[in-house]
């Protein structure tokens, strides 16, 4: 229990929250410092569409801009060390890759930058390969990153060179001190830091009795089509000792499919505790992925047994109509 200092007029709680944020992670590449480079401020900032564009990365920051700006025109190339969306299931990278290589956008799936040039009119970006990529831009999306040591979290006993602060359930750092958002490192999400709020906010109030969960945070990628994943992916729910049981549908086989048409390219899939019979996990990728998402979020969050999710009726014709055809494929897998 951290003690929170009461005023001795009306005994009201105070408290210190910090909630910084973070900024965007520059790798030390080679002749990047002093050029124009964008990060996602400057890219959404820009009142003007280049002709051509560098994206290095590509997690959802690099994937997002790199299709807006394609989709006004410029000609984009990602480059990313190993596949598009990393943290998400393999098969929405590699649909997005598809999807990309429609719309006319380069992946260089497996590389990585070694060097940076500029001439004052195109940036020259150099590959582990050796082949030089030239575009008008080059935006770095490489990740984020926290300065603790500037907030001077040393004063109340914290470690100011770690990459996170640990909370407890209720958010307590500190001897009155709290800590939300991205650097508690439950979730880069700025949903994740209002889920945070709240519970701190009691907990200063002395109100409170909720304390955080984190098996089902939910985040989306707002490519098109939407990416939406809550939970375990199949690899970390691997990695934990789960005994996994997986049910994947195509959006297409959804009765809505043939209404939507174009665009309707995506998936659901579901990760399973087969052990304990409900969901760890699952990704909703289509059109309005991020909206089915909410119905699988729930079932994750509530831990709900995968046969009773079987008894329910779903709306016809609906894009989340497909989560009953995924439920089918987890039954006979």
């Amino acid at each position: 229990m951290v003690p929170i200092s009461k005023s001795s007029e009306n005994g009201q709680g105070r408290g210190i929250v910090l909630n910084p944020g973070t900024a965007p992670a520059v790798p030390p590449l080679p002749g990047l410092e002093g050029t124009p480079y964008w990060t996602n401020r400057e890219a959404v900032a820009t009142t003007e569409v280049p002709r051509s564009l560098i994206v290095l990365g590509g997690g959802p920051v690099g994937v997002e801009f790199a299709q807006i700006f394609a989709r006004f025109g410029a000609r984009v190339s990602v480059v990313v060390p190993r596949r598009l969306l990393p943290q998400d299931e393999p098969q929405a990278g590699e649909l997005l890759a598809k999807t990309f290589a429609e719309e006319g956008i380069t992946v260089r799936g497996g590389a990585r930058g070694t060097g940076v040039g500029y001439d004052g009119r195109e940036f020259t970006l150099t590959l582990d390969d050796g082949e030089p990529l030239r575009a008008e831009r080059l935006l770095v999306a490489t990740g984020r990153r926290t300065d603790l040591a500037a907030l001077g979290i040393g004063a109340v006993g914290l470690d100011e060179a770690a990459k996170s602060i640990p909370v407890d359930n209720r958010m307590r750092a500190a001897e009155g001190v709290w800590a939300i958002g991205d650097v508690t490192g439950a979730g880069a999400f700025t949903h994740v830091s209002m889920y945070q709020a709240r519970i701190a906010a009691h907990d200063i109030l002395g109100d409170g009795t909720e304390v955080a969960h984190y098996r089902a945070v939910p985040r989306v990628t707002f490519t098109d089509p939407e990416v939406g994943a809550v939970g375990m992916t199949e690899e970390q729910a691997r990695a934990a000792g789960l005994r996994v049981r997986i049910g994947c549908t195509e959006v297409p086989s959804s009765v809505r499919g043939w209404i939507h048409q174009a665009g309707n390219a995506g998936f659901i899939k579901l990760v399973e505790d087969a052990d304990r019979g409900v969901l760890v996990g699952a990704c909703s990728m289509g059109p309005q992925g991020g909206e089915v998402l909410g119905a699988l979020a729930v079932a994750v969050h509530a831990q709900v047994p995968t046969a009773r999710l079987r008894e329910m009726i779903l709306a016809y014709p609906s894009f989340h109509r497909a989560i009953e055809s995924a439920l089918d494929a987890l039954a006979s897998g």
